[in-house]
């Protein structure tokens, strides 16, 4: 911790002064100020230097123990902003560097300490105006916005930017507060709730069918066979029927609602596969999870931002499907695939794409892993189809 200019300032004086007076008698005998015998002379150096030596003791040693006292403070701050329950980073406005995150956003967010941090910051939202916007100096607040996790989780939070100076360097303290688990848990009571509706309008329904159809017809059957008791003509046994018939009809139409609600709640059939994302969008990453994770739970995603860092992990690691974006900053989609190639890596690949492009097409088929286009954004129905293929 640097010393502030207030102990600077004691520490230098009591420094200079010691040295004059240390140097004092020695001036007086040069130009003949004081005549006095040896004695004298003995006594009055001896007194400058005890006098010298005790100022730049006691100078020196008030400059350590401030400076203690201030590395004490300092520390104690530090550990309290290391382990505030919320998200903080402290950003260079000049160099647009990190200069300081707590604990909390390294666990959660993971952004490295270095020339790509304000860079990965930014990815972290849906809407990057938002991350310039809160690193451009200004006091600004954010509710309920989405920040993506390192884990390409959706975090729901309320952001802060507050700027200050320090050593004459403009800052920017930026603090999450994350309300994800009140969120999901409001997200759980919304879902629980449209389940009961739908349950109370199908009992509402089932309640209908009993009181209004199945009841005339067991009463109609009811009926008849009382009336066929005391001989009537075989015209009550063809009622009797007609009347059986259109109650195993109805019986019949509620069991078909039953079983549609069975099958509305059975999960798909689940089956592991090992299934890798190359792609430069985190927001992607993180819809293609939440969609993947909701048609199979077993599922094993992969998902690499640098194509670089994907190919050395597929040169050692096998998958099932790839999922490969076309338009990425540090090679296209086109250029990953000849490195796979001259690397000896097979799997089957599906290109993602924004738009479908002819060209890009009549291009694929150049290459024999390559078994189909997938747009974004991925739907369930797309992700059923090629992880059932």
């Amino acid at each position: 911790m640097k010393p502030n200019i207030h102990t600077v300032w004691v520490f230098g004086i009591g420094l200079a002064g010691s040295v004059a007076i240390l140097i004092s008698p020695y001036l007086l005998q040069s130009f003949d100020l004081l005549t006095m015998n040896k004695y004298s002379w003995h006594i009055v150096r001896d007194f400058g230097l005890i006098s010298g030596l005790f100022i730049f003791g006691y100078s020196f040693f008030f400059f350590r123990t401030v400076n203690k006292i201030r590395d004490l403070e300092a520390d104690t701050r530090f550990q309290m902003f290391d382990k505030l329950p919320n998200c903080v980073w402290v950003f260079s406005q000049q160099g647009q560097k990190l200069k300081m995150s707590n604990e909390m956003a390294a666990s959660i967010y993971g952004i490295p300490k270095n020339e790509e941090a304000f860079r990965i910051f930014r990815s972290q939202f849906y809407d990057m105006k938002i991350a310039a916007e809160v690193l451009s100096g200004k006091n600004c607040v954010f509710r309920n916005i989405v920040m993506i996790d390192k884990f390409y989780e959706p975090r729901y939070v309320d952001l802060f930017g507050i700027p200050f100076m320090r050593n004459r360097e403009n800052m920017v303290l930026v603090m999450v507060v994350d309300h994800s688990e009140i969120n999901k848990s409001l997200s759980q009571i919304q879902k629980l709730s449209k389940s009961l509706l739908l349950q109370n309008q199908q009992l509402k329904d089932f309640s209908f069918m009993n009181s209004h159809k199945i009841r005339s017809h067991v009463s109609n059957i009811l009926g008849l066979i009382s009336v066929e008791e005391e001989g009537l003509s075989g015209k009550a046994m063809v009622m009797l029927k007609d009347a059986a018939y259109n109650l195993d009809s109805e019986v019949q139409k509620m069991n078909k609602l039953l079983m549609e609600k069975n099958l509305n709640g059975k999960e798909v059939e689940q089956k592991e596969q090992r299934i890798v994302f190359v792609d430069d969008d985190k927001v992607q990453h993180m819809i293609n999870k939440r969609i993947l994770l909701k048609v199979n739970k077993q599922l094993k995603l992969f998902f690499f931002e640098n194509p670089y860092e994907a190919l050395e992990w597929l040169s050692v690691h096998p998958a099932d499907v790839l999922l490969l974006d076309i338009n990425m900053p540090e090679m296209d989609g086109w250029f990953f695939l000849k490195l796979m190639d001259e690397r000896g890596i097979q799997m089957d690949v599906k290109m993602l794409t924004s738009s479908l492009d002819p060209d890009d097409l009549e291009k694929s088929k150049s290459f024999s892993q390559v078994s189909g286009f997938l747009i974004k954004p991925l739907k369930d129905e797309n992700i059923a189809q090629f992880l059932t293929n």
